[in-house]
C-alpha cells in the first residue's frame, strides 16, 4: 500500500508504534502529537513533536494513526493549511499488532475460555459484562471470535465501573494459565476519570502463544444514548442495546450480547454479515464526527492493578 516516501505520522500510540512496524520502508521523518507531555520524546528512535512543527518539514504523505481522525484532519488543513491531498488514513489492521492472535489455535482455545472465565465470575458478582464492537459481531455472526481480529471488547455500565476495578485483582487468578504468558491489568484514565480496564496476557514465547488483549470499557448512559467513554465522545449506541443484555452459550460458558444484537451489529457496521478484514476509522459511519480536537483524548494515563 504505502511505498518508499517521507512521511510524518499523527499520533504517538501505540497505533503509531504498530504502524511502524508493518511498514519499516517508509522514511518516518517525526511523529506529531497534540499531548504537550510527549513533545521532544521518542517512539521508536522517532522524534515526536508539535503538530505545528509539522509545515518546518519537507514531506510526501502525514498518515493518521490515531483514531481521532476527523478532528485531526480539520486541525491538519483548517489550523496549519496541508492540503487534504496530503493526508492518508491506514486501515486499522495497519494500527494494530500483526499476530492475530485467534488464528493461532492455542491461543484462541485460552481466549475463548478467558472471555468465559470473565463474564461469568463478573455476573456472579453482580456486573454483567456486554461484548461489545467486534466481540459482539464475531459471536453473533460467526459463533466465535473473529480469525483477524487482535482483541476482545467488553462493556461495562458506568454504575458498576469502580466495582470492577476493585475485582480485578481477584479475577486475574481466575484465568487460564499458561507457561508461555503471564496476566496483567491496567486501568486507563482519560481527562481524569477511569473508562477502561485493560487484562492482557503478555506471551513469552511468541511460538507457543501469542499476546491476547480483553478490554472492559465503560459505556455511559445519556438520555437514550450509550457512550463509549474511552472514545472521548466518537462513539455512542441507543441505549436500549445496553439495557436487559441476552445471555448466550459461548463454548459452555454464559456471555452477554447487547439487546436486540442484530439491531446494534447493523448501527455500527451496516452490513455486517458480510466479514470486511480491511476497514478504516472513516468507514465508521456512526462516528461522531469531531471537527475540532477534543482536549479529552489528549489526557490519557495508566495504572497497574497488583
Amino acid at each position: 500500500m504505502y511505498h518508499s516516501k517521507k512521511v510524518i505520522l499523527f499520533g504517538a500510540s501505540k497505533g503509531g508504534d504498530s504502524f511502524i512496524t508493518h511498514n519499516q520502508h517508509l522514511k518516518v521523518l517525526a511523529i506529531a502529537d497534540n499531548d504537550t507531555q510527549r513533545w521532544g520524546s521518542q517512539l521508536l528512535g522517532i522524534p515526536i513533536i508539535n503538530p505545528t512543527e509539522i509545515p518546518t518539514y519537507i514531506f510526501d504523505e502525514i498518515i493518521i494513526t490515531s483514531q481521532w481522525q476527523d478532528s485531526i484532519i480539520s486541525q491538519l488543513v483548517n489550523q496549519l493549511g496541508i492540503t487534504r491531498d496530503k493526508i492518508t488514513t491506514p486501515s486499522k489492521s495497519n494500527l494494530k499488532p500483526s499476530e492475530a492472535p485467534f488464528s493461532h489455535p492455542a491461543t484462541l482455545a485460552i481466549a475463548q475460555q478467558s472471555l468465559g472465565i470473565i463474564s461469568e465470575f463478573l455476573n456472579k458478582n453482580g456486573i454483567t459484562a456486554i461484548l461489545d464492537s467486534g466481540s459482539a459481531l464475531g459471536v453473533v455472526r460467526d459463533g466465535d471470535l473473529i480469525a483477524w481480529d487482535d482483541d476482545i471488547d467488553l462493556a461495562v455500565n458506568a454504575p458498576d465501573f469502580d466495582k470492577l476495578i476493585l475485582l480485578t485483582s481477584k479475577l486475574l487468578k481466575e484465568l487460564p494459565q499458561h507457561p508461555a504468558g503471564k496476566w496483567q491489568a491496567t486501568v486507563v484514565t482519560l481527562a481524569n476519570e477511569d473508562v477502561c480496564v485493560n487484562i492482557d496476557l503478555i506471551s513469552n514465547n511468541k511460538d507457543e502463544l501469542k499476546g491476547i488483549e480483553i478490554s472492559l470499557q465503560k459505556r455511559t448512559e445519556h438520555q437514550d444514548r450509550s457512550e463509549l467513554v474511552s472514545s472521548a465522545g466518537m462513539f455512542d449506541a441507543p441505549a436500549i442495546h445496553f439495557q436487559n443484555p441476552q445471555a448466550v452459550d459461548f463454548y459452555g460458558y454464559k456471555v452477554y450480547l447487547p439487546n436486540q444484537a442484530e439491531e446494534f451489529l447493523t448501527f455500527m457496521y451496516g452490513d455486517w454479515k458480510n466479514p470486511r478484514p480491511e476497514t478504516k476509522i472513516q468507514d465508521y459511519d456512526n462516528r461522531h464526527q469531531q471537527q475540532q480536537a477534543d482536549p479529552r483524548s489528549y489526557q490519557i494515563s495508566k495504572r497497574s492493578i497488583a
